[in-house]
């Protein structure tokens, strides 16, 4: 996210947490530390509702971290870089942590559960902290990795190259806890389009419902 309107929209569509890159240039989705801590504020004064903000860092100097945290400007903070699992679990207790893996299909799976015990929640991706947040990472492709995880009840969010057309074949075969979307929902780098916004979100309201059909 990167303007109140879209922000403002993106909550009316029912969606419970809204992403922001902070602090990496190399992103067009990028908003400086003063740019997010600003727009967070906005949020808490201008809208109302359940949802959380999430900051996404690539190795971020731990004095902006610090910062985000003691100003509240943040609900989640998402480690997307190389940071060291020792950070993770010193945030851990103070803020909502996740921690992105890219190409989790080169984990094993014990490796995998050390990750998944430093942090709330991990995030599986494909691509490098690069092309994630410059948009370029391709789909998905962990499947048998995602499915071993869930099944032992670790919290996982599904992400990379997920959009309209493909996401019911995820939920179908996964039932993830949380779906990470970006380029997905643009019409190009950082720039969302409130049409596929609308669209994604209709797509997630209908297969909800569909599911909770199904369990009655």
């Amino acid at each position: 996210m990167k303007d109140e309107d879209t922000m403002s929209y993106a909550l009316e569509l029912g969606v419970q947490y809204l992403g922001f890159i902070i602090d990496y240039p190399k992103s067009p989705r990028s908003l400086t530390i003063d740019e997010f801590c600003k727009k967070s504020e906005w949020l808490r004064k201008n809208n109302k509702g359940n949802y959380k903000v999430v900051a996404v860092s690539v190795d971020m100097d731990i004095a902006n971290m610090e910062r985000i945290i003691k100003e509240g400007a943040a609900n989640v903070v998402q480690l997307h870089g190389s940071e060291d699992l020792n950070l993770s679990r010193r945030l851990k207790g103070r803020i909502e942590t996740w921690k992105a893996v890219t190409r989790p299909d080169k984990l094993s799976s014990e490796e995998y559960r050390t990750l998944a015990a430093s942090a709330d929640k991990v995030l599986l991706d494909s691509g490098n902290a690069a092309e994630k947040a410059s948009g370029t990472s391709g789909a998905f492709d962990c499947y048998q990795l995602y499915a071993e995880m869930r099944k032992e009840g670790i919290p996982v969010i599904l992400s990379g190259g997920i959009d309209v057309g493909n996401v019911q074949s995820y939920i179908s075969a996964y039932q993830p806890e949380i779906i990470d979307v970006s380029r997905g929902i643009e019409t190009s780098p950082g720039i969302k389009s409130r049409q596929k916004m609308k669209e994604f979100m209709e797509t997630l309201n209908r297969i909800q419902e569909e599911y909770a059909t199904i369990n009655r």
